[in-house]
């Protein structure tokens, strides 16, 4: 039964953008004058001690979603941080990934808190394209992927001269200084790619089954993470996938489980299922109407297929 969309009324998950970030961020006094970011307040970076230590450091973020992308060093203070339906304990040092498609909490379980963090949008990118896909689609940024790796002292002093030049570079007021915020950038994900290679073997060879595989990972994400209830998932089986990417299902159900291990038609219910979790936790919205939006036209369908994967009804797994 399909939803009479008219007739409901929308709840959506807040998304924190760049430029409200800020706004909150630099009403409270500084010490100094916050420098100006690239063009369109693409990036910015701050000390995690410094926002403390002026009031403006946030010990609880609600689940919202952001427009940007934001990497932590936690050099002090513990925390519990949630992306998507991963919960982790922060224990320091440790680097922290966020991308813009997940939901994220945090919960500060001490006072003192100390390190970087820099946010950025694809805005940064706009002369530099060539350099855009490389880090935004950066493994520890993919829906799904572990986002915190622990790090041993010496990362951790490698990486906090990263950030210093990251600031510094933000202060300048030097014509090449977006080209070298971008080169820092750059340096600072290649080493956590080393880092995470060294705790997780996620470096695997770029093959036509790799490429096609990222391609279908990539249409697959881009219909997450759904907004209101008139947004429907459009690509649902493994032959809708095959069509807008121009091959044949079996060619590229092969691509795919030869890439990751997994078939498509996997990956399409993981996700479907990853995005449902989501929508029942943290919106008010009718079990119907995340049905409708996630391609079942019966709410019964859903229901039957929530709980064969998850053991549970949506309703229990809503109020549990």
């Amino acid at each position: 039964m399909a939803v009479n969309k008219s007739q409901v009324q929308t709840t959506r998950i807040p998304i924190m953008k760049i430029e409200d970030f800020q706004s909150d961020l630099f009403e409270f006094p500084r010490t100094r004058q916050t420098p100006k970011a690239p063009a369109k307040g693409s990036f910015h970076v701050f000390s995690r001690g410094e926002t403390e230590a002026t009031g403006s450091f946030k010990a609880d973020i609600a689940a919202s979603r952001r427009d940007y992308y934001k990497i932590s060093l936690v050099t002090e203070g513990t925390g519990i941080f949630t992306l998507g339906d991963q919960r982790f304990e922060i224990k320091p040092p440790v680097l922290l990934f966020v991308n813009p498609f997940e939901v994220k909490t945090w919960h500060a379980t001490s006072v003192e808190q100390d390190g970087y963090y820099c946010i950025f949008t694809e805005h940064l990118f706009e002369t530099h394209r060539n350099q855009q896909e490389e880090l935004l689609q950066h493994p520890l940024f993919q829906t799904g992927a572990s986002p915190v790796l622990p790090l041993t002292n010496e990362q951790c002093h490698y990486l906090q001269s990263i950030f210093r030049q990251l600031q510094r570079e933000q202060e300048e007021a030097d014509a090449y200084k977006q080209e070298a915020i971008i080169i820092y950038l750059r340096l600072l994900m290649l080493e956590a790619r080393r880092i995470s290679t060294q705790i997780h073997d996620i470096h695997k060879p770029i093959t036509a089954a790799n490429l096609l595989a990222q391609r279908f990972t990539n249409k697959l994400e881009k219909q997450f993470p759904i907004e209101t209830i008139h947004n429907q998932v459009a690509l649902k089986t493994a032959k809708a996938f095959a069509e807008a990417l121009n091959t044949h299902p079996n060619h590229l159900n092969a691509c795919v489980k030869k890439a990751t291990g997994r078939t498509v038609s996997e990956h399409i219910r993981q996700r479907i299922l990853l995005e449902a979790r989501l929508l029942l936790l943290h919106t008010s919205w009718q079990i119907a109407e995340i049905a409708w939006c996630l391609g079942f036209e019966d709410p019964g369908n859903f229901t039957h297929f929530f709980k064969n994967a998850s053991g549970q009804s949506p309703h229990l797994y809503r109020i549990h």
